[in-house]
């Protein structure tokens, strides 16, 4: 008891001296900003800045975009269906996880697929606690139950690393490199803690019917948000933002992005999109290996499909100390990739300019809270007198800009009306948007350590052994 009060304490330590240092980093470019604005007052006095093209990008990629989404929703609609046409091979890395994964893999074993058409892989990454002994435990009722262990010096070094040398071993130990016919084999990713819904394959299989899906990414729930106020935030987030707006992408042009939990792709395609064939299909160095897959299987002409009609649950984090740095790696792995779409080579790739459009406008949504900070402080200092700024639209667009998001949440929440009530979707939609503000800190501290560091993991903490709270 003493040791497991002792391993707590430090743990919290840790995330609190974590966050110190993110929001510390995140003070940064506001204070890089700030003394040059305040430089270029005492150059130029009467300084005048024209805000003018923030406006029309806040315009051209928020409230049109957000339109267009709308439109396309309220004019389309998904083609759903079951089938049990493909093989799938389920992966699941796992780091320490002794205290989710035997319910992972329980929940795993109730999909209503034949049992001899799937097979679950679970990755130990070079776990030091029972992860081990619990999957093997569990390999005596389950004989489509394979573990790949890495070596405990080996492991430990993120998720995309996991996933490689878990996929290159079961690949030449278990599958050998030939798996016919290779186009109906489907590579599924799921998280140690999912809960996937019982007819998720079968959805999923349907929609691989079609010969140039690559990748399908079904609805992310969170099973504790009942449990938390901060969980059942981040429900709505996938839910209402991340579910619309991946539902409208779907629609659109196809360029649906792919998550970390419920993720599934064709092999032919993640043959095709290999860094490196047979040793490097989800890219080590990205910090949101999921986002970069999903990218390159559109970069080679392959379509990804959303489906909200079955999801998987995972738990979310309950404090904001564990969701601090959960955030700033995503933001992170998020600036990796608009760092890749900036270089000619993407946008000299055989495909649509409609899609490149929508995948960029798509990825440099991360930029808008630091474009949002730097409108702040050009505010604070015109209304100190310090400088002044002008811009060619009214006051009244950047209110509509900076609440464009918000039918997006009403929608999403009013589709689930069923758990959230018409009468808490408004008082709702309004928390969320205030929520969203937690990504200013986690972008700004993300966008300094992409200058100054070097990319590494940070596993996200379990708060319960995920029992089901939904």
């Amino acid at each position: 008891m003493i040791s497991m009060q002792s391993h707590f304490h430090f743990d919290s330590l840790h995330h609190i001296k974590y966050v110190a240092v993110t929001l510390g980093a995140s003070l940064i470019a506001p204070l890089v900003i700030i003394a040059a604005t305040l430089g270029l007052s005492l150059l130029i006095p009467g300084l005048v800045i024209d805000t003018t093209i923030l406006t029309i990008y806040f315009i051209l990629t928020c409230t049109l975009y957000n339109v267009l989404l709308v439109y396309v929703l309220s004019r389309t609609h998904n083609e759903e269906g079951e089938d049990v046409g493909h093989y799938f091979s389920l992966l699941i890395p796992a780091h320490n996880e002794e205290i989710v994964i035997e319910q992972t893999l329980n929940n795993v074993f109730r999909l209503d697929y034949p049992p001899e058409l799937y097979e679950v892989v679970v990755i130990n990454d070079g776990s030091t606690d029972k992860t081990e002994e619990k999957v093997t435990k569990i390999q005596e009722k389950h004989t489509n139950l394979k573990l790949i262990n890495i070596a405990k010096e080996k492991g430990g070094q993120g998720k995309s690393a996991a996933l490689n040398t878990g996929l290159a071993d079961f690949l030449l130990t278990w599958r050998g490199i030939e798996v016919k016919p290779r186009h109906r084999w489907i590579i599924g990713v799921f998280d140690s803690d999912a809960e996937p819904q019982t007819n998720m394959l079968k959805k999923v299989s349907f929609q691989f019917n079609q010969a140039d899906v690559g990748g399908v990414q079904t609805l992310v729930r969170i099973k504790n948000k009942r449990k938390s106020f901060l969980a059942k935030l981040q429900d709505i987030e996938f839910l209402a933002f991340a579910r619309v707006m991946q539902t409208a992408r779907n629609n659109f042009t196809g360029a649906v992005a792919l998550g970390g939990n419920g993720q599934f792709v064709r092999a032919t395609a993640l043959d095709t999109s290999a860094i490196k064939p047979f040793k490097e299909y989800w890219r080590n160095e990205s910090l949101t290996e999921d986002l970069d897959l999903g990218i390159r299987l559109l970069e080679n002409k392959w379509k990804n499909v959303y489906v909200d009609s079955t999801s998987v649950a995972q738990e979310g984090t309950e404090t904001l100390m564990t969701m601090f740095p959960q955030r700033e790696r995503w933001a992170w792995g998020t600036l990796q990739e608009l760092k890749l779409l900036l270089k000619p080579k993407f946008w000299k790739l055989k495909i649509s300019l409609k899609l490149k459009i929508d995948i960029f406008i798509y990825i440099s949504h991360i930029l808008l809270p630091i474009l949002v900070v730097l409108c702040w402080i050009w505010s604070g200092l015109s209304l100190l007198g310090i400088i002044k700024v002008s811009n060619y639209f009214p006051l009244i667009f950047t209110l509509i800009n900076g609440f464009s998001f918000l039918p997006l949440i009403a929608y999403g929440l009013w589709k689930q009306k069923t758990e959230y009530p018409r009468r808490q979707i408004l008082p709702l939609a309004v928390i969320a948007a205030v929520y969203t503000y937690h990504w200013i800190p986690c972008v700004l501290s993300a966008s300094v350590k992409t200058l100054t560091n070097k990319p590494k993991w940070a596993k996200t903490p379990r708060f319960s052994n995920s029992t089901n709270t939904s």
